[in-house]
């Protein structure tokens, strides 16, 4: 059975197929994350159309019998210039697109539809030192997708309040969870310490809107701080290493 139909969905990624043709991945809330080709030579206007991080209304051709989708039509609904006009931008919009893709969105396609648009839109308008802080909201929420957050309100030993603690405050990576001065056992050499404001923001990332947290401040040694120690975890939850955060060396 062979089908036209459409759909919303962002471009992910473009790869070379045959001499002229394309596979592009895309991103939908109806089909989860697929596969289709495009024809056409360099000269064609829906090659230039179908480009990354391109967001808008895609028409298609599936024919169930050779288990391939073709596409018929794009309408750019989002371009996002301003991404390819910055290099951290650039590479922010690629780990995004290489985390999508491989953790299938953790099967939560249209909150995670929701989030990677939400995150493209931000960084096209936003400063590098905004997307900086965007790039930190977007972990951690996506982590919270994947169901892995951590307690980030009480000391996984005792319990005491981590926000009011005066004391220095440990990740434990052994343990998977966050711990109090007091409670740490300073032997432990598989640990992030992390400042107050490292933990005020990751709590307001979790439970406030996404307007609310975008107004949460950051020193720029808190900045740095986050950035180790979420994209450590976001590299261990995946169970693999993201060849974008590998590659940010002289970019961050």
């Amino acid at each position: 059975m062979s089908r036209n139909s459409s759909l919303q969905a962002l471009v992910l990624s473009v790869r070379p197929f045959g001499e002229d043709n394309r596979i592009v991945k895309f991103l939908s809330k109806e089909k989860g994350i697929f596969d289709a080709v495009l024809y056409g030579g360099p000269k064609s206007k829906l090659r230039a159309y179908v480009s990354p991080y391109h967001f808008g209304n895609l028409w298609i051709y599936t024919d169930e019998t050779k288990h391939s989708i073709k596409i018929t039509d794009f309408e750019v609904i989002k371009y996002h210039p301003e991404i390819r006009e910055n290099l951290f931008k650039t590479w922010c919009a690629s780990f995004c697109s290489e985390l999508v893709i491989k953790t299938d969105a953790c099967g939560e396609y249209e909150k995670i539809w929701t989030l990677a648009n939400g995150f493209l839109d931000g960084i096209s308008v936003s400063s590098e030192d905004e997307c900086r802080i965007a790039f930190l909201r977007f972990i951690w929420r996506y982590i919270g997708i994947m169901g892995l957050q951590c307690d980030t309100e009480s000391c996984l030993h005792c319990g005491e309040n981590l926000t009011n603690s005066k004391g220095k405050i440990y990740f434990s990576i052994l343990e998977n969870g966050f711990i109090c001065e007091n409670c740490f056992n300073q032997s432990n050499d598989s640990f992030f310490e992390l400042s107050s404001e490292a933990i005020i923001f990751l709590q307001a990332v979790t439970l406030l809107s996404p307007k609310e947290a975008r107004s949460i401040p950051l020193h720029f040694s808190t900045t740095q701080q986050l950035h180790e120690f979420l994209t450590f975890l976001i590299n261990r939850y995946t169970g693999c290493k993201l060849k974008t955060l590998e590659m940010s060396s002289g970019i961050l």
